[in-house]
């Protein structure tokens, strides 16, 4: 690969002037990558920005949150010692709020080898770095549900307004239960629009503006043409490196008509839901409270649960089958690429594809326009107010010589009805328990996927319920190759080192130097075209694995109860 064009600074940092080696990981230490770049530059831009920020709208925040100048003082100083730690490769702090996490977090730092923001891995850094700045807010009185990003997601979504309009309006007519073609090309198309709704990523950009194809800030286009997303798609053919949609329809889908099945046979012979029942089928040692006809596993009605409330089910770790078909995404940006999400969702569920998604989000702002419950609550929100109308004039047709032209069309009108319409239906999905967002801890931590099983082991069990897991982005992605720089030509299966909870979908435009399953010679082509291709998100990938480690009686005891037992199930869930 080509020399990057960034300065590189071996006087003051421990750098090297290469590439990341091949199977290494992605690290600071190699001044050619873009780990080097995104912690000399990006990073303290966006913590810069912060600052700024603090500086220039203390009065909103007071407004807004009831802030102190006090604090709001503490918070710039903060983050101003954050960035200078950051920008002369000092040694990680330990947190000092006292939480679970908190400890958690210090327990790790404490048994790094290397504890330098250069010279360790890149993404704990990244992460580090936004896990200090919401403890900034944390150690304050007035500041503690203060997002720094709020206003720049904000913006980003009524920027992408007019899209999400045009969005709208098609996928109405895709909602309608449709024939199995059909339905494949338009699952198809939408995991598409997922896609390439990924390039508006505000940490790529240091904070600045993402506009799909030149919109301005107020959402609408630069000129009278109309920006199609749908058209992007097929215009940004040739940019898709590899497409496994089809793969992914045709195995998600038969996966999903097989699950339905095997819910629907068992749903005809109930039995009491016990962990203790379960137990007893597996071979352990039943709680002394459990009902003896439970135990013996003696048919019988379950009592009846509203609709609207969540029921009981057993024992996560001892159930081997879900109790629905769900569809998991784990999402990447909010505002346009989190509407785009919510538009797939919609139709796998209108389609009768799968009976629940479940978002997986943050708990906290991260990497500035990463999805939160907070975010994503304000994005349907925003949805069913949306007010936007635009008249676009048609293009006129010329007439043939000698004849008289035809009269103008009349202007084509963009407008938000559909768009609330839609909004409105994914308020009753989250109330109803179809949609359900969830946020642990794992997401928000500087550990790869691999090691989820490790350090999470609970969630882990949880995705092996999925029909399939749909990552998003490139931090996800990063995490999904255990930020190694494998050989582009690699398999995602091997890529993935044993992450095999449920089917992944990889799905992310390419803004970091690595990436797996390329065809033979295809690297090396866009590098003699673009040395710097795989930083700008102009390309993406549609990657699948559908290899999956058996769902088996788990080795451990439930993490809500510990080895006892409540005698009678796990207690009403809405995520199983």
């Amino acid at each position: 690969m080509a020399p990057y064009d960034w300065p590189i600074d071996t006087v003051n940092l421990p750098v090297m002037r290469i590439v990341t080696p091949k199977n290494e990981f992605m690290c600071g230490i190699y001044g050619m990558s873009f780990a080097y770049y995104s912690l000399k530059e990006r990073l303290p831009v966006i913590l810069t920005k912060i600052i700024d920020y603090l500086s220039r709208e203390g009065s909103k925040i007071k407004s807004t949150h009831g802030a102190s100048d006090e604090d709001i003082l503490s918070y710039i100083q903060y983050v101003t010692k954050l960035k200078n730690d950051l920008v002369t490769n000092k040694q990680y702090d330990l947190l000092t709020v006292d939480t679970p996490e908190a400890r958690r977090w210090n327990q790790w730092i404490e048994a790094l080898d290397i504890k330098h923001y250069f010279t360790n891995v890149w993404v704990f850094t990244e992460c580090y770095v936004y896990r200090r700045l919401r403890e900034g807010c944390e150690l304050s009185k007035t500041l503690k549900n203060f997002d720094p990003f709020a206003d720049q997601k904000q913006k980003s979504f009524e920027g992408s307004l007019e899209l999400m309009c045009i969005v709208a309006d098609k996928l109405v007519n895709m909602l309608s239960k449709s024939d199995k073609d059909k339905c494949k090309s338009d699952f198809v198309t939408l995991l598409k629009l997922c896609l390439w709704a990924n390039k508006c990523d505000l940490s790529l950009s240091s904070g600045e503006q993402v506009f799909l194809n030149g919109n301005n800030a107020d959402g609408k286009a630069t000129t009278s043409n109309i920006i199609d997303p749908f058209q992007m798609i097929l215009d940004f053919k040739d940019k898709l490196l590899v497409d496994d949609t089809s793969k992914i329809v045709d195995q998600v889908t038969n996966k999903a008509e097989a699950m339905m099945k095997n819910l629907e046979a068992n749903a005809t012979v109930k039995y009491q839901c016990s962990c203790n029942r379960l137990a007893t089928l597996a071979g352990m040692t039943v709680c002394k409270d459990e009902p003896a006809s439970a135990a013996d596993g003696a048919k019988g009605s379950p009592p009846e649960t509203p609709a609207a409330e969540a029921a009981d089910v057993p024992c996560p770790t001892k159930m081997t089958s879900p109790q629905h078909v769900m569809f998991d995404i784990v999402c990447d940006n909010a505002g346009y690429e989190l509407f785009a999400d919510l538009c797939l969702a919609h139709f796998l569920i209108s389609q009768g594809i799968v009976q629940k998604i479940r978002f997986h989000v943050k708990n906290i702002p991260w990497f500035v326009s990463d999805v939160t419950p907070v975010d994503f609550k304000w994005v349907i929100d925003s949805c069913l107010k949306a007010s936007y109308r635009r008249e676009v004039p048609q293009q006129p047709t010329e007439a043939a010589e000698g004849e008289v032209p035809p009269e103008p069309e009349p202007p084509r009108v963009i407008g938000a009805d559909n768009l609330r319409a839609l909004a409105e239906q994914w308020t009753k999905y989250v109330d109803e328990g179809t949609f359900v967002v969830l946020h642990d801890d794992f997401w928000t931590s500087p550990h790869v996927y691999r090691d989820m099983k490790r350090h999470a082991p609970s969630l882990y069990r949880q995705l092996q319920y999925a029909v399939a897991l749909l990552f998003k982005g490139d931090l996800n992605y990063r995490k999904l190759l255990c930020e190694k720089n494998v050989p582009p030509t690699s398999g995602l299966e091997a890529a993935l080192q044993g992450f095999l909870p449920a089917p992944v979908i990889a799905v992310r435009t390419v803004k970091a130097d690595l990436i797996c399953g390329l065809p033979k010679g295809k690297w090396d082509q866009l590098n003699a075209l673009d040395d710097k291709w795989m930083q700008k998100g102009d390309f993406g990938v549609i990657q699948y694995c559908g290899k999956v480690e058996p769902l088996k009686v788990a080795d451990r005891p439930c993490d809500q109860y510990g080895d006892v037992c409540r005698g009678a199930g796990c207690g009403p869930r809405t995520d199983m």
